[in-house]
């Protein structure tokens, strides 16, 4: 091998090197974000304080009413990281003896992400009511049951009477006066303690993960980036325990890679 083939064989070396390394570390990153963004997602909203507020709603507008009150202090969910919580809509779905809400909040006029199901069964003079995380945010396992006298649920009345299903009516980036636009997003740890006291979802205990009876209208909606990082890895979810990487106090769209303060999302509500 001539000199100039061995210099032009060295530099492909150390190019193809530098690409190698440059994959591994944006792996890494990508696994760091996943495990943060599905940990710091589920202390946004805890299913079991929503469980506790559907239980004690009106109805289908009452429960999106409140989960979109700040002085509710339930919804502390900011998907496009820009400080402010996100208004959640409701989908009222079903009929007959089994009944359904979908949770959603719009990330863009284009975008509509799922964040959670509460499915309600008819049994006799019994309810059984599932609350189910969206597990490409929530990662799996988060599902929450219990079971009521249908005199014993202010909402039971509703759910399983004659009436139109609910729809939210409002649309990105325009809310009802008590929403507005939002407000700052709580630290973790003061919106953990808010609502083990005030929601403090006794009556819900870990479900067996059984699938949904109803298929959600709203199953297939998700972001762009919780396609991204639905159903991580085994080895992903332990990542950042092994890595002992911080977690940062943002919203969904900030991991612990991210010091721009860019939206994963894009801006606005």
């Amino acid at each position: 091998m001539n000199p100039l083939m061995k210099v032009g064989a060295g530099i492909f070396g150390i190019i193809f090197l530098f690409a190698m390394m440059n994959t591994c570390g944006n792996s890494r990153r990508e696994k760091v974000s996943t495990d943060v963004i599905t940990q710091e997602f589920a202390k946004g909203l805890d299913l079991k304080a929503v469980s506790d507020m559907a239980k004690s709603s009106k109805d289908a507008a009452d429960l999106e009413r409140k989960l979109n009150t700040q002085s509710s202090g339930i919804n502390n969910i900011d998907l496009n990281d820009d400080g402010k919580v996100d208004y959640i809509k409701v989908t009222e779905y079903g009929s007959d003896d089994t009944r359904g809400f979908s949770l959603t909040t719009d990330l863009s006029a284009s975008e509509v992400q799922e964040i959670a199901t509460i499915e309600f069964v008819k049994n006799g003079n019994l309810s059984t009511m599932d609350t189910r995380g969206n597990s490409s945010l929530y990662g799996s396992g988060n599902h929450y049951r219990s079971s009521f006298g249908l005199t014993d649920a202010l909402l039971l009345g509703y759910i399983f009477s004659s009436h139109s299903n609910y729809s939210s009516p409002h649309r990105w980036n325009s809310y009802p006066p008590h929403y507005g636009r939002g407000w700052s997003r709580m630290d973790d740890n003061t919106y953990a303690g808010n609502v083990r006291s005030r929601y403090p979802g006794r009556s819900f205990q870990s479900g067996d993960g059984a699938k949904p009876i109803l298929a959600s209208p709203n199953q297939q909606k998700q972001a762009a980036r919780a396609r991204v990082i639905s159903n991580p890895t085994k080895s992903q979810q332990s990542f950042t325990k092994r890595t002992g990487k911080s977690v940062s106090s943002g919203g969904f769209g900030r991991s612990s890679s991210s010091s721009s303060g860019r939206s994963s999302f894009g801006g606005g509500k």
